[in-house]
């Protein structure tokens, strides 16, 4: 394999590389903007931060403290960083 081929199959992968990556960023940033949204109709809906967090861990098959830490990063997220 010549030093060309081998440059075109390396960008190839590199491209691959970074659309895979690119749409996992995605696909989390829509889940996040997704989960943002359940928790504040929830908190209109007048639950308490305690139910919302149970309804995460519920939804994400995960710990209330993973679905409490989840729930913390997004709302810090979306006030800026202002808590």
């Amino acid at each position: 394999m010549n030093l060309q081929m081998r440059l075109k199959d390396e960008w190839r992968l590199g491209l691959s590389e970074g659309f895979d990556q690119g749409r996992a960023e995605g696909k989390a940033e829509g889940r996040d903007e997704t989960m943002l949204s359940l928790i504040h109709t929830l908190q209109i809906q007048g639950q308490t931060q305690k139910q919302i967090v149970e309804t995460l861990a519920l939804m994400q098959k995960s710990s209330l403290a993973e679905a409490q830490r989840y729930y913390d990063q997004l709302t810090e997220a979306a006030s800026g960083g202002e808590h």
